[in-house]
């Protein structure tokens, strides 16, 4: 029974080595000809009509055999907004493709775009509006972390306004801008607990104190500065 399965096999494979090295030999005569392409994914911001013809191109005249999964992966992998490829072949003649296409969460430095994976991209244009992250590149996890920590907190307190802009200088000074104009001076001690006292106290302001209200400067331990644009002071 043994010896009877072991032939078989040795039958197919002989079979399908015989078909590969015919494919190779013989490029007008394919077997097993790649005939669907299925992708499993979900395509937002990418071009899936560039996708479908960057691998209708590759596998044009290509067999399941001599179809190399890595070449085509690198090909799609420069479309842009293409995060990772993952690319498989299913016996006879298909050809499935995942995509995970990167989500910009902001403009950094006014040239490239960050994902919600702190990772720096570039694509041509992005329609949406997005804050900008004035920062330098070895501190993009920390200024993303800061950054959903801001948007938490105007949930929470369920403040209309977004955010504009993140700043970190050399010195690691953290500031952010308001959709609403407001400058708000964070430091750069304590940043997590100056956070969440900014917000206690933009909700003690009114919304005609928020209109004259140049900067807010959290920096100091024991209280805060309002600058108002009438270069009146609140402390």
């Amino acid at each position: 029974m043994h010896s009877k399965n072991f032939f078989f096999i040795l039958i197919l494979l002989i079979i399908f080595l015989t078909i590969y090295i015919n494919s190779k030999i013989n490029d007008q005569k394919i077997y097993f000809p790649i005939k669907t392409i299925i992708i499993n994914s979900e395509i937002i911001n990418s071009d899936k009509k560039s996708i479908l013809y960057v691998v209708k191109k590759y596998v044009n005249k290509k067999s399941f055999f001599n179809l190399n999964v890595d070449i085509l992966r690198r090909k799609i992998d420069k479309i842009e907004w293409i995060r990772s490829v993952k690319v498989r072949k299913i016996f006879p003649n298909e050809v499935q493709i995942e995509i995970e296409e990167n989500v910009p969460i902001a403009i950094w430095n006014n040239k490239s775009y960050i994902n919600d994976l702190g990772e720096i991209f570039f694509v041509n244009k992005i329609k949406k509006k997005l804050p900008n992250f004035v920062i330098p590149k070895n501190r993009r996890h920390v200024i993303l972390n800061y950054y959903f920590l801001l948007n938490k907190n105007l949930a929470k307190n369920k403040i209309e306004d977004s955010i504009a802009m993140i700043i970190e200088e050399d010195t690691r000074v953290l500031s952010f801008l308001l959709s609403s104009n407001i400058m708000v001076k964070i430091g750069s001690r304590d940043i997590n607990d100056k956070i969440v006292k900014f917000f206690k106290i933009y909700n003690k302001l009114n919304s005609g104190d928020l209109e004259k209200i140049e900067y807010i400067d959290m920096r100091y331990s024991n209280g805060f500065v309002i600058k108002w644009k009438s270069n009146k002071y609140y402390d």
